[in-house]
């Protein structure tokens, strides 16, 4: 089962399947393949255990909103790394050789699994991890940044603790982390939903908003959930641009 941490604001299990998915990625799955790893996730997942992974249908959708970027970007921001199913696939398709993806995370037993995927994916080279909350990282972000020779995150994707979606959103517009031209992309934006964050979007005149629903579940239970995406348009300089 999951257990929800409210205070920390983290998912994670008590019952040890995550050490288990990782185990099943190590059998089958050939070191050094991406590919290979987020089809040994989504096969566990679709068999054996539900996880909480955007998926393959959805992801998809995120390196759609990806390309969209008129250059590869060269710092990508994910809160949320649980296992490491989206970190491999942002950090697959990163193509500036200098890119990489800063992934935060304040569970310190998944990030530890999420370690082991990725590298088993032959990715760890280009992943930061940062375990602690975002208001408590921006300090770090800036000199990621910094080292990265980036304005600002070109990709952000959201998929952590559903309630602080719209105030970490926020945050990354103030501090400037996100500007004119950033994509963000948040998922789960129905099932488990994020509605404050979903109202507060559709109520911005500078944001432009895409949702895309997608099916979900095992074939006996199709559940529809939302991934969305959303691009500010009447951008002033600093001003925070994204994608849902």
């Amino acid at each position: 089962m999951f257990a929800v941490d409210l205070v920390r604001g983290r998912y994670h299990s008590s019952n040890g399947r995550e050490a288990r998915l990782l185990e099943h990625v190590k059998k089958v799955a050939e070191a050094g393949n991406p590919q290979a790893v987020l089809d040994a996730i989504d096969q566990y997942a679709h068999s054996q255990e539900f996880f909480m992974n955007v998926g393959d249908d959805k992801g998809k959708i995120l390196l759609q909103e990806m390309d969209k970027l008129p250059a590869p970007p060269k710092a990508v921001l994910e809160l949320g790394t649980y296992c490491g199913y989206s970190t491999i696939l942002l950090a697959a398709h990163l193509k500036d050789p200098s890119a990489k993806v800063y992934t935060i995370d304040i569970c310190e037993e998944n990030v530890e699994i999420a370690k082991q995927m990725i590298a088993h994916a032959g990715l760890t080279e280009r992943v930061v991890h940062v375990v602690k909350p975002l208001d408590q990282a921006v300090q770090e972000l800036r000199a990621a940044l910094k080292s990265q020779k980036a304005d600002c995150f070109e990709v952000v994707f959201i998929d952590h603790e559903k309630s602080v979606y719209l105030s970490d959103l926020l945050l990354l517009v103030k501090e400037q982390l996100i500007k004119e031209g950033s994509v963000v992309v948040a998922d789960n934006l129905k099932i488990p939903g994020a509605p404050e964050y979903v109202k507060w979007m559709k109520q911005q005149s500078d944001f432009s908003f895409e949702q895309h629903s997608v099916c979900m579940g095992p074939s006996a239970l199709w559940l529809h959930d939302i991934i969305g995406a959303i691009g500010r348009s009447n951008c002033s300089p600093g001003c925070g641009c994204c994608c849902c």
